[in-house]
């Protein structure tokens, strides 16, 4: 099985980069995993930007093929915002939930709802550096959902039409079949297959 060690701490990506890639027949490491510090500071304007600084710098640590995901939420009626700033919308004083409550605050009373997530994987080895990019269309509801129990981050505000439901009340196999993260992680995985 291939191994590539996956530049975040965060746990929800680990999880789902994981859990799509395992699927695929590839082993994720983590930082944790491989016992090193990793914090590279995500100074980039665009999502590519920032993914090609993360998977650069662990592969600089670790000298294995290194990915990294830089992903956001991309609001039509905001130009685009909050984009590469998803994880900091609004400040360091909120939540996950305090950022899915403002975007709603945000869009308060706008008949355009249209957004899409989207994601850019980043590969970095002794010889090559790509970058790998996936959407998933959808609305921003109106509500922030209370009951759905899965997801992540603007999860519980984000509607995929086909499913006619938040992401938050998708299970994690349907959210992941149809993710912007797993239409970039298959792009990295054609790429992997020319390599073996």
């Amino acid at each position: 099985m291939k191994q590539l060690a996956l530049a975040t701490n965060n746990s929800h990506k680990v999880k789902e980069v994981g859990f799509i890639l395992t699927e695929l027949g590839v082993q994720v490491l983590t930082p944790k995993d491989l016992n090193v510090s990793f914090d590279a500071e995500e100074t980039g304007v665009t999502f590519a930007e920032n993914a090609l600084i993360k998977a650069r710098e662990l592969h600089r640590i670790t000298k294995l093929p290194s990915i990294a995901d830089d992903s956001g939420i991309c609001v039509s009626a905001l130009n685009g915002e909050p984009g590469v700033y998803s994880a900091r919308f609004g400040g360091p004083g909120l939540d996950d939930k305090g950022r899915a409550l403002l975007l709603l605050e945000k869009l308060e009373g706008n008949a355009n709802r249209s957004a899409h997530y989207a994601c850019v994987i980043a590969y970095v080895d002794d010889t090559t550096e790509r970058t790998f990019e996936g959407k998933c269309e959808g609305i921003i509801a109106e509500e922030y959902d209370t009951i759905g129990i899965y997801g992540f981050g603007y999860d519980p505000v984000f509607i995929y039409p086909p499913f006619q439901k938040p992401f938050s009340q998708v299970s994690e196999s349907e959210k992941n079949s149809v993710s912007h993260r797993r239409k970039a992680l298959k792009g990295l995985l054609t790429f992997l297959k020319t390599r073996s």
